[in-house]
């Protein structure tokens, strides 16, 4: 199946480091996204992608918080 292109991603063995990782690229994208869009302030396309940001950084955190506090995700 693609979705995009020849090629779809597909993570394997996925790690709570990968996912992490993956988090920040995805909230870093997102500050990029609002640096672009700048100039259409009080947008409602501009909002959904401040709202997103805000979305994703709390997953982010969320997602540093468990690694801090020893969730590996594995089953004990």
């Amino acid at each position: 199946m693609t979705l995009w292109g020849d090629k779809m991603q597909v993570l394997t063995d996925l790690t709570l480091d990968k996912l992490i990782n993956l988090y920040v690229g995805i909230v870093t994208h997102d500050k990029k996204q609002l640096i672009e869009w700048d100039n259409h302030r009080r947008t409602p396309l501009y909002e959904l992608k401040k709202r997103t940001l805000a979305q994703d950084t709390m997953i982010l955190g969320a997602l540093r918080c468990a690694k801090a506090n020893g969730f590996t995700g594995e089953e004990g």
